[in-house]
């Protein structure tokens, strides 16, 4: 263990003084020999504690620490007020959303591979959760990276149909995590509770992102069905 050379100095030099008092150096009072003495104790607390002080790891992270999770609100609501026509606008809408949950994802995978980090926790490497996480969030980086390309209603219906194999994936990971609670008790189940909460928070809005989409992507078909019979009388 690296001890700081400081309370080594102060412990010398209170100690140093305490000698000199002793050996009447200069002459010496009581008051003298008191101030020495405690000096030497106040600086051998100092050492001892600072001897028997757990190691400390500032860069660690709380599993807990959601501080940065970005609320999605209503995903994709706002395309509720649009038509086709606003195609381009509508696509700035999922990018945003979609970008806020992507973010969320990978703060969750970030957390859930420091949760299994810990010892009371090491033994869940087998359900593979982190890559599986992992997985997740490349399935949503993928699709973001597919939105900001031309607009077309062909990149809606890909949205949607990875929005739910992406959901999908989560609420598996989600039910694991329930029936892994189940079974830790303590320390473990209390790492994985914020866990349970967060995925299940990014569950529902991967399901109203799609949910939303879907009714948007309808009124393309709305609007098209009467030039189509319109065409064939």
């Amino acid at each position: 263990m690296r001890i700081h050379p400081l309370p080594i100095l102060a412990l010398l030099a209170s100690i140093g003084s305490l000698l000199l008092v002793g050996l009447d150096v200069g002459g010496t009072t009581p008051w003298m020999v008191f101030i020495s003495a405690a000096s030497c104790l106040v600086a051998l607390s100092v050492f001892a504690l600072y001897l028997t002080s757990p190691a400390r790891r500032p860069l660690e992270v709380p599993v807990e620490d959601f501080s940065l999770w970005v609320d999605a609100g209503e995903p994709a609501r706002e395309l509720q007020r649009l038509g086709p026509s606003d195609l381009p606008l509508a696509l700035m809408v999922l990018r945003a959303d979609l970008g806020s949950i992507v973010s969320n994802s990978e703060l969750l995978t970030s957390r859930l591979s420091i949760a299994l980090s810990r010892p009371e926790l090491q033994d869940l490497a087998k359900f593979k959760l982190d890559s599986r996480s992992r997985e997740v969030s490349a399935l949503l980086r993928g699709v973001l990276t597919t939105l900001s390309g031309q607009a077309s209603q062909e990149a809606l219906r890909e949205l949607v149909s990875s929005l739910e194999r992406a959901a999908n994936a989560a609420e598996a990971i989600l039910r694991d995590l329930e029936g892994i609670s189940l079974a830790k008790r303590g320390v473990g189940e209390a790492h994985l509770l914020p866990l349970r909460r967060a995925l299940d928070r990014m569950v529902r809005d991967l399901k109203e992102l799609k949910s939303n989409t879907e009714s948007y992507l309808r009124l393309f078909l709305l609007t098209s069905t009467p030039r189509g019979a319109a065409a064939s009388s």
